[in-house]
């Protein structure tokens, strides 16, 4: 068995998608382990918020359309691994934008493949799928594994589940190493506020920051979520390109559940604010009881040497901090915010 946190391979390290959420977490990590690392990106350009020290990273731009601009760009900057976690990341928006949801997450990584081969290059590649490709529970606390159907629910998933069976096949047939990661919901400072612990805490932040009025706008609380930090969910995926057996598909998660109510609970008391008041906002589609889903991580287990190090406490509470920082520096620089 192998560990998350050794030392890895120095050679160089390309991460699609670094200028994400979990895109920037990897990169972070990878810099006190890794060789150089190189990150690719559609703008190119680093986000606001965005650590620093990070951009000092070199950051090519690519649409994921061209395979032969992208093999060209391969071949000079020559990655011993890849990390592809670039894509279209939001589940709901999936719905009206479905054409960009398969040409994000199929069509870009179909080009990263054809761009590999076409390069030449002799790279070891993380896919980062999603836990979403087995859909929901068909009864209570089923437990989901590697070898569990496939049963995708929006084309979102559908689009991770087309791309994570693409990358068995590319593997099969043309012999390129890629290991398959399913992460399921990973959360933490940076996030979106497209999910919901990221909604909840800027939320939360503004009330106590800004003055605004003290309710958080919430959809259905009374799902059950396995919930890992991003810290955490990256340092998996170093640890599977290190020891992950191509072809390979590897569930990513805490093994723990919890209700989102309860973590909206969790929030609510770290806030300087006592009057709070929810409003769930409940829709058709979000009314209907929701089976509780297990996330089988034996797999991950029996190959590397990790454990979740942040509790779900700590990284809400790193969440909340980080959002009364977005709020405390629009409060000083109003010009600035949105």
């Amino acid at each position: 068995m192998g560990t998350a946190n050794k030392k890895l391979d120095r050679g160089t390290v390309l991460i699609t998608g670094i200028t994400g959420f979990a895109g920037s977490y990897l990169a972070e990590h990878l810099q006190g382990f890794a060789g150089k690392i190189h990150g690719i990106s559609r703008s190119g350009i680093w986000p606001k918020n965005s650590p620093k020290h990070l951009q000092k990273i070199p950051l090519h731009i690519s649409n994921f359309q061209d395979s032969l601009h992208l093999a060209s760009l391969l071949k000079t900057i020559n990655p011993v691994h890849i990390y592809h976690l670039a894509g279209f990341a939001q589940t709901g928006k999936s719905f009206v934008n479905h054409n960009e949801a398969w040409m994000g997450n199929l069509s870009a990584t179909q080009t990263l493949y054809e761009a590999i081969k076409k390069s030449g290059i002799k790279a070891k590649i993380l896919f980062a799928g999603s836990g979403l490709i087995y859909g929901p529970a068909k009864f209570d606390k089923e437990t989901m594994n590697e070898s569990s159907e496939l049963r995708p629910q929006s084309p979102y998933a559908s689009s991770k589940a087309a791309s994570d069976l693409l990358s068995y096949q590319v593997w099969i047939n043309d012999g390129i190493e890629i290991i398959r990661a399913r992460p399921f919901n990973h959360i933490g400072p940076r996030q979106s506020i497209d999910f919901a612990m990221a909604s909840f805490s800027k939320q939360i932040a503004e009330i106590e920051l800004l003055g605004k009025t003290p309710v958080i706008k919430t959809g259905s609380l009374s799902a059950f979520r396995d919930l890992t930090d991003v810290r955490d969910t990256v340092k998996a995926y170093t640890g599977l390109m290190d020891h992950g057996i191509p072809g390979e598909a590897y569930n990513i998660g805490s093994g723990k559940n919890v209700r989102i109510s309860e973590a909206l609970k969790m929030l609510v008391s770290f806030s300087k604010t006592s009057n709070l008041v929810i409003e769930e906002e409940l829709t058709p589609a979000t009314s209907s009881q929701e089976f509780e889903l297990q996330v089988g991580i034996d797999k991950l287990k029996q190959t590397i040497s990790w454990n979740p190090t942040f509790s779900l406490d700590e990284t809400l509470g790193d969440t909340l901090n980080y959002w009364r920082q977005v709020a405390a520096t629009q409060l000083q620089n109003p010009k600035e915010s949105k």
